[in-house]
């Protein structure tokens, strides 16, 4: 499986650092995205949640996390081009995303709406989708009453919800309930029930505007079945005319294109023609 250069994708717009739970500084990552040949990149931390947890920000880092992202746009200006963007979280029990998120969303250049948590469960905690198949299973049964089904379907109408209504610039990893599922452990993403739930949802993401990414970061531990979303899904995708961007959801230098070549490559026997890109501090077609 490729991980290095060679590939006519030269943009990663899910890039996290060690202000959250990224391994490497903002400036490592920089300097490896130039040396794979990069020229368009945007950082996007995860934004600070209501609740303790030891994966995003901290509410008192932001504002310092924010800064160095100008500072090195600023620096490497003439070999690549920086955006500032952060990876903000959808509440399905609440349908909404945070107070905190709301106010940092007119200093962000994009950002990148995701659905992370099942719901809190019974012991207070919340259950995280893409943590351990256990905690998965744990707040499927205290939220959804053990029903996978509801919760699968529920995700996947809050994902549309989350598109319509903060219109992030980026829908991150799309099918990423299946990140626990190996083996159809808990459903069958073949099965009509779940395709009808997806395709509803992407609907609501192509009224959206909204981009949909193509991402490669859960392939460097657990392999091709994390690759988000799975090809029928991509196939769906590109029927139904919504864009796409190529993204690493990178945590170190070594994921900063991981897979690149070996995605593109399925991309194109997809069908897709073109993927998204930031130029000029807009979004733009790039032929792929």
């Amino acid at each position: 499986m490729s991980s290095k250069g060679g590939a006519m994708v030269h943009s990663n717009y899910h890039i996290h650092s060690n202000y959250c739970d990224g391994k490497n500084s903002l400036e490592e990552m920089v300097q490896a995205a130039i040396q794979e040949g990069l020229t368009s990149i945007g950082f996007t931390g995860h934004a600070p949640l209501p609740y303790e947890n030891d994966w995003t920000m901290k509410k008192e880092t932001v504002r310092s996390y924010m800064d160095e992202v100008r500072t090195l746009a600023e620096k490497y200006q003439e070999h690549i081009d920086i955006s500032l963007g952060m990876e903000i979280d959808y509440f399905m029990d609440t349908e909404d995303i945070s107070s905190d998120s709301k106010a940092l969303i007119p200093e962000l250049d994009f950002f990148i709406g995701s659905i992370h948590t099942i719901g809190k469960m019974r012991n207070g905690l919340m259950a995280d989708i893409d943590y351990t198949p256990e905690i998965f299973e744990a707040g499927i049964k205290d939220c959804f009453d053990g029903s996978v089904s509801a919760f699968v379907r529920r995700y996947y109408e809050s994902l549309g919800n989350m598109a319509l209504t903060i219109q992030p610039g980026i829908i991150g990893h799309m099918d990423i309930i299946k990140k626990n599922n190996a083996d159809n452990r808990f459903f069958d993403d073949q099965e009509a029930w779940y395709q009808e739930a997806a395709g509803t949802c992407l609907d609501k993401i192509k009224a959206s505007g909204s981009i949909i990414e193509v991402n490669t970061g859960g392939m460097i531990r657990y392999g091709d079945r994390c690759l988000y979303p799975e090809r029928w899904l991509m196939e769906t995708i590109l029927e139904k005319e919504i864009p796409i961007t190529l993204n690493g959801d990178s945590h170190t230098t070594e994921g900063i294109c991981y897979a690149y070549e070996e995605v593109l490559t399925l991309l194109k026997k997809v069908g897709f023609k073109a993927i998204m890109v930031r130029k000029k501090g807009s979004w733009a077609q790039e032929s792929i």
